[in-house]
């Protein structure tokens, strides 16, 4: 968001709502809730110094730590650098001043909103005073706009108020008032209307606000709106004060019931219609919602999200807001739907309309727009003589009657848009529901529906929901019993609730019982069976495959053989045998049934309970050469795709291609980055496929696809993942007397042992590989496994064994032709001669290394190369060569995609930089070198931010600098 008047440099401050900076249009993360608060805090005061003390007291009231004032000042360090990216350290910068008195923000009109507002007050009154008044009508409306909220957010982010934002809050208030007060005057209150609803909102204490909004909503002729405002101050007044509302706003409510009297048709003091020659009139407002749910559990962010979107629709009174909420099957879409109505009904006192579509109800045809029309209009007063027989005329008359009036509609069950487009109200005052299996796309296109999609619980939620039904003593009896339930369910409602139904109906079951029973149905649906059709999970999930056409169906069976937690189009064209274009089809069919989800893109998701369902369909329709083919298929899909990617990393692999199989869809790589991506996206399904395939004792598919894996595992630091796909590849192999396979897993499980610092476990694995490597007579492979127990051997610091074992693999590549292994043991002999002592003959190894790597035009060997002579000039004292060569090193590693090299890099690059004096671009480098990292789970993270907190500590924050 951007305002009118943007500061040249193109930052933009907000602190009339919550706290918010843009920079060219671009808004920026603000960080932890302490230094929102203090920026919030600074920009309510507006140019006026801000002592420590003050700031600490807001921070934490009267029990700041002893750390308190030093926490502030990192805080203020970080907003400035935040505000002024590249910003000196120590240094105040132009936005976040600092003198004797406290902190102070440089600001102006065109950079904060809060003094934009005054200037637009101010020329409203000026205008006012001259005579102009339809502009100061534009200034009133203009000033009020810029009001989003509580100033600064503060009541979310402090503990309590504080006299700075009240201030700001209150003046908000009476500039609401003020403005309402001349447009009243001017007969001009539609446009203040939406901003004056706005500020009430947040300051539901202010009667004298309140009162000025029951006047202005009166003369905008929203009688039964005003009356349902008094009454809800009037209720809040009596339950949390005790007290009656004041004269003000008494008189106020007095003058809207002598103005409602005199207008035909508007809504009499009990809020309903006075008198109306619609044909819709009825004394009897509709209240058709379903009793709300009595143990309604969680969705709590879910709630507060719409009903702040649903306030934000009320507050700006210009189109209808209508919530689309879809899930799979027995998510908890309907009790979603029928919370909100209740918790929404006040607002909107003209009645409540709900239906049910029967979108999926496989003993009943979809209830038509028509029938639904017919329903709601009788409801709202219409008598069946006078409802258009023509299909086309109902809807008219519909949003005739609606016209005006503040209603709130449920379509529950939606089939499609088609079968809710015709019920949606045509005025902006009314609220509409929508629950579906579908997502309903084409409604938030055409009708500006926002959607919301229905996740599981959460573990607390579901763990809440089974205390609320089942009682919080029985369920605090046997806590693990009720973590059992809760991962059996997959935390999805309607499972749930099916236990919980079993457990009150059976009351001398002990919830171990009840989960042994869901063990020992072995991931199978048989443990949610009962009685009650509606609440059976076959039944529910049988109502969106009986929707699906054949090949859809088919698709959704073979989908319960994917091993993976989600699967994507390729892969679904290679399981299902069929084309991209027709997987991506029959996915899209999936999706808009409930029965998969489109979980991040282009990436497919189903529910657990779902995926057994399909697995029993597919016992059932499929027979096992179908299901054998489909799984092969699947696994040429990973095997081809993978080694594809794996060859856009490096130009050699150890291995020889899988063999092609008939109608398998590979992913499209391109480039190198395209490969670390998709191997990233697929790394827990890459790991399924192995397990399976050793599961099925197909032990040499499996290590095939693990030495694919085992380059991108090198560069991303997964030296766990590594670990267990390697040791457990090795035991089927050798269980299947694969020598071949056992060579390869030998060597490839010592590469996270080294890194991990097993060594004598790296050298006995290395060794063991050898002597298969010679027996089998694979001499490339014998120079690999020659340069890793070399760097075992640099690891132990015996560097003279170390070389030997270099220049034994180097013969080998170098009989071979091979120039990339060449470049990779001349990199590392360099290394080691270097450590001797021998920086003449490691600087010519290292160059011959750079050489070749430029030859052959690959970044990676390339940083290998510079990595090398900087290490070599480390070793001889020459920093700043060493410097040099390690930035370049780093660039080249970073080009070529190798994270955990390009950090190494860095932490080394930090240290030199220490070393030499410089710490600034010491932090720099570690705080880049951390931010590669910081996904993994390796000893490197600890190793730089052990680094980042000496600096911290030899480095205290100073106070601010005076001006």
């Amino acid at each position: 968001m951007m305002l009118d008047g943007d500061d040249a440099t193109g930052v933009r401050f907000g602190v009339l709502g919550p706290v918010k900076v843009w920079r060219h249009g671009v808004e920026l993360d603000l960080g932890a809730r302490q230094q929102r608060l203090i920026l919030a805090l600074l920009l309510a005061n507006t140019g006026q110094p801000v002592g420590v003390g003050d700031i600490v007291e807001v921070l934490w009231n009267e029990r700041p730590p002893r750390s308190a004032v030093n926490v502030v000042h990192r805080y203020v360090g970080a907003l400035r650098r935040l505000l002024e990216p590249g910003l000196p350290a120590r240094t105040a910068g132009s936005w976040l001043l600092g003198d004797a008195a406290g902190y102070r923000m440089q600001v102006g009109a065109a950079t904060l909103d809060l003094l934009e507002m005054r200037d637009r007050a101010e020329q409203a009154r000026s205008r006012v005073t001259a005579g102009q008044l339809a502009e100061a009508m534009t200034a009133y409306e203009q000033a009020l706009s810029l009001v989003r909220g509580p100033c600064g957010g503060a009541a979310e982010l402090a503990s309590s108020d504080h006299l700075a934002f009240s201030v700001v809050d209150h003046e908000c208030g009476d500039l609401a008032r003020e403005a309402a007060a001349f447009a009243l005057r001017q007969n001009r209150t539609r446009a203040v209307l939406p901003f004056l609803r706005r500020v009430a909102e947040h300051r539901e204490w202010d009667e004298a606000l309140q009162a000025q909004l029951l006047l202005a909503l009166s003369a905008d002729g929203q009688q039964a709106e005003a009356i349902a405002v008094y009454r809800n101050i009037r209720r809040r007044l009596a339950d949390e004060l005790g007290v009656d509302p004041g004269e003000e706003l008494r008189e106020a409510y007095q003058l809207l019931l002598s103005q409602s009297a005199d207008r035909p048709g508007s809504p009499g003091e009990d809020g309903g219609p006075a008198s109306n020659t619609l044909p819709a009139s009825t004394a009897v407002l509709p209240a058709q919602l379903p009793a709300d749910l009595p143990h309604f559990t969680g969705r709590d962010e879910a709630q507060r999200r719409t009903l702040s979107l649903v306030n934000g629709h009320v507050l700006a009174h210009a189109t209808m807001p209508v919530l689309a909420i879809d899930g799979i099957p027995g998510i908890g879409k309907t009790a979603m739907a029928i919370r909100l109505a209740h918790q929404l009904k006040d607002a909107y006192p003209d009645g409540q309309l709900y239906v049910d579509l029967q979108g999926f109800d496989p003993g009943q045809a979809a209830l038509s727009p028509a029938e639904a029309l017919q329903g709601f209009l009788n409801a709202l007063g219409v008598p069946d003589a006078e409802i258009p027989a023509s299909h086309h005329a109902r809807p008219g008359l519909y949003r005739s009657v609606l016209a005006g009036r503040r209603v709130l509609l449920v379509l529950d069950n939606a089939r499609d848009v088609e079968q809710v487009r015709p019920l949606l109200p045509g005025a902006p005052g009314c609220l509409v529901l929508v629950t579906s299996r579908k997502r309903l796309t084409g409604l938030s296109t055409a009708n500006g529906a926002h959607l919301l999609t229905l996740d599981v619980l959460s573990v607390e939620d579901a763990r809440t929901f089974l205390s609320s039904r089942i009682g919080a003593a029985r369920t605090a009896a046997e806590p693990v019993a009720v973590n059992e339930i809760v991962e059996r369910c997959g935390r999805l409602p309607l499972a749930l609730a099916v236990v919980a139904a079993r457990a009150l109906i059976h009351a001398d079951y002990r919830l171990s019982d009840i989960a042994r029973g869901l063990r020992d149905a072995q991931g199978s649906l048989d443990g949610f069976a009962g009685d009650d059709m509606g609440n059976d999970l076959r039944a529910i999930f049988s109502w969106s495959y009986r929707m699906l056409g054949a090949a859809a169906a088919r698709m959704f069976r073979l989908l319960s053989l994917h091993p993976g937690p989600d699967v994507t189009v390729p892969a679904m064209a290679s399981l299902a045998g069929v084309s991209r274009a027709e997987a991506r089809t029959l996915a899209g069919e999936l999706v808009r049934t409930g029965l998969l989800a489109e979980h991040q893109p282009s990436r497919f998701a189903t529910h657990d309970l779902i995926r057994a369902y399909a697995h029993e369909l597919v016992g059932l329709h499929e027979d096992d050469n179908d299901r054998e083919q489909a799984f092969h298929r699947l696994v040429g899909h990973y095997r081809q795709t993978a080694y594809a990617a794996d060859l856009l990393l490096g130009p050699t692999i150890a291995v020889h291609p899988p063999e092609p199989v008939d109608a398998v869809t590979t992913a499209r790589l391109a480039t190198a980055t395209d490969a670390m991506e998709w191997f990233s996206a697929e790394r827990l399904v890459l790991k399924a496929v192995v397990q399976r395939e050793i599961d099925e004792k197909r032990a040499g598919s499996a290590w095939r696809l693990v030495l694919s894996v085992q380059r991108l595992c090198h560069r991303e630091g997964w030296w766990y993942d590594w670990t267990a796909l390697a040791g457990t590849c090795l035991r089927a192999a050798t269980e299947a007397g694969d020598d071949l396979g056992r060579a390869h897993m030998l060597r490839s499980l010592s590469g996270p042992e080294i890194e991990l610092g097993d060594l004598t476990a790296a050298a006995r694995h290395l060794g063991q590989s050898l002597e298969l490597f010679d027996r089998l007579g694979l001499r490339r492979e014998q120079s690999l496994v020659y340069r890793n127990l070399g760097q075992v051997s640099v690891h132990r610091k015996e560097y003279a064994e170390a070389v030997g074992y270099f220049e034994s693999a180097l013969r080998v590549a170098e009989s071979l032709g091979e120039l990339s292994d060449q470049v990779n043991v001349l990199s590392c002999l360099a290394g080691a001669h270097g450590r001797q002592g021998d920086f003449v003959t490691g600087m010519d190894l290292a160059d011959r290394a750079l050489s070749i790597a430029e030859a052959l035009g690959n970044p990676s060997a390339q940083a290998l190369g510079h990595e090398t002579r900087a290490e070599i000039c480390l070793f001889r004292g020459d920093l700043r060569a060493s410097l040099a060569s390690r930035k370049r090193a780093a660039e080249l590693f970073r080009q070529a995609g190798w994270r955990m090299n390009a950090a190494g890099c860095l932490h080394s690059l930090g240290e030199s930089a220490l070393a030499l004096g410089d710490r600034a671009a010491a932090r720099a480098a570690w705080v880049e070198a951390l931010d590669l990292l910081r996904h993994l789970h390796v000893p490197d993270v600890a190793k730089v931010q052990e680094s980042l907190a000496g600096l911290d500590e030899t480095t205290p924050e100073q106070p601010p600098a005076r001006h």
